[in-house]
C-alpha cells in the first residue's frame, strides 16, 4: 500500500497541475500581439511629393482617435502599388473605383467613404483649337492619365459612345499622371486631354492658363478610402467617422485643391459614406470596355 507520504506527494502534484490548467497561458500575448500601427496605401495618381503632402496629414489625423500610429506607405509606380495591394500589407487604402472592383474587393477590402463630389473625365483643348466637341476628336491625339486610371476608363467609355476607337480612328497616349497630360497639351504634343475636373482647375490656376472644355464622361462615385476586413469593426467605424467629419485643415490649401474639388454643398464635408453597390456603374463600364 502506498505510504501516507506518497499519497500527500501525489495530492500536491495533482493540485499544482490543476492550478496550471486553470491559469491562462502567459505566452498567449506574445504569440498574438495586438497590432500597434496601421499602414495607409495610396494609388499614385499624383507625383509622390504631392501625395506625401496630402496623405501624411490624413494619416496623422486618423492616428489620434485610433490611438495608434497610421503610417503612410507610398509606392513609386502603379504596378508596384497593385503588387503590394495583392500582398495585402495595407490596412487602409485610397483607391479608385475600378481598382477597387478589380483588385481590392477580391482581397478583402471594404469601402468606407468616397469624396463627396462625383468623378468624371473632363476633356479639354487649347484655346483657339478647332475642336469643339468629342466627335471632332476623330483622327486626333488624345492624352489621358495611366491606362489603368479611373479617368482613363471613363474617357475611353465616352469616346466609345462617340464611335471613336484607339488605334482605329484616334490615337490615345497615356501619361504618368493628370498633370503630365496637361503639360503635354499645353506644349502642343496632344490635341486634347482627359483629366479630372479638379486637376484641370488647379493646373489652370497655378500656371495662369485657360483651356476650353469640349465634353465630359458620365459621372460615378469618386475614389474611396477602404479598409481591410482584418481591421476590427470598432476601428473601421472610427476611421469612417473621422474621415467623414474631416475638414482636411492640416493639408496645404493648394494641395487640398489638387486632391479634392469641393465639399458637399449641403453638409460642407469632403467625404461621404459609400457601399459596394454604389460602384455598380463602374462595373458596367468595365463590362462595356471588355475589362471584366
Amino acid at each position: 500500500m502506498p505510504t501516507l507520504r506518497c499519497l500527500l506527494s501525489l495530492l500536491s502534484i495533482t493540485l499544482i497541475y490543476g492550478l496550471l490548467l486553470a491559469s491562462p497561458p502567459q505566452s498567449h500575448a506574445v504569440e498574438a500581439p495586438m497590432q500597434d500601427e496601421y499602414v495607409l496605401g495610396v494609388f499614385p495618381f499624383l507625383p509622390a511629393a504631392n501625395l506625401e503632402g496630402i496623405f501624411a496629414p490624413v494619416a496623422a489625423e486618423l492616428s489620434v482617435p485610433l490611438r495608434k500610429k497610421v503610417r503612410l506607405r507610398l509606392t513609386s509606380t502603379y504596378d508596384a502599388f497593385i503588387g503590394t495591394l495583392n500582398d495585402q500589407p495595407f490596412d487602409i487604402i485610397h483607391v479608385h473605383p475600378f481598382d477597387y472592383i478589380r483588385f481590392a474587393r477580391p482581397r478583402g477590402y471594404l469601402p468606407l467613404v468616397a469624396r463627396s463630389e462625383d468623378l468624371f473625365a473632363q476633356f479639354s483643348v487649347k484655346n483657339g483649337s478647332p475642336i469643339r466637341k468629342l466627335a471632332d476628336l476623330k483622327g486626333k491625339r488624345i492624352g489621358t492619365p495611366p491606362a489603368t486610371g479611373a479617368v482613363t476608363y471613363l474617357a475611353l467609355d465616352a469616346l466609345q459612345k462617340e464611335g471613336l476607337r484607339p488605334g482605329k480612328n484616334i490615337t490615345v497616349k497615356h501619361f504618368p499622371n493628370h498633370l503630365a497630360c496637361l503639360q503635354q497639351l499645353q506644349i502642343g504634343s496632344m490635341d486634347a486631354c482627359a483629366t479630372s475636373a479638379s486637376t484641370l482647375k488647379t493646373f489652370e490656376s497655378q500656371f495662369k492658363l485657360t483651356f476650353t472644355r469640349i465634353g465630359r464622361s458620365i459621372s460615378i462615385p469618386h475614389t474611396m478610402f477602404a479598409v481591410h476586413k482584418r481591421v476590427p469593426a470598432a476601428d473601421r467605424q472610427i476611421i469612417l467617422e473621422t474621415l467623414q467629419s474631416s475638414t482636411l485643415s492640416t493639408v496645404d490649401p493648394q494641395l487640398r485643391q489638387l486632391f479634392i474639388e469641393s465639399s458637399d454643398a449641403t453638409t460642407g464635408r469632403y467625404f461621404k459614406p459609400v457601399t459596394d453597390r454604389d460602384y455598380d456603374p463602374a462595373r458596367t463600364i468595365l463590362k462595356r470596355l471588355g475589362g471584366q
